[in-house]
């Protein structure tokens, strides 16, 4: 789904909704090109998301 993600990161897009999981104890910031709405925290992400120990992200074009 997307390019060059780290090993403990997957990514899945169900329709418009990008899904971005981190399954590791350390945070990690991965590349998601373009500007996305986090449906979990309401706000703007440009470009990268960073996602905390076990983090997740909801992401909308």
């Amino acid at each position: 789904m997307l390019d060059g993600l780290p090993e403990q990161v997957d990514a899945v897009r169900r329709g418009e909704v990008l899904f971005v999981l981190n399954h590791s104890l350390d945070p990690v910031t991965v590349e998601v090109p373009g500007t996305h709405h986090d449906l979990l925290t309401g706000t703007a992400v440009t470009d990268r998301v960073t996602l905390g120990r076990y983090g997740a992200a909801v992401l909308r074009s």
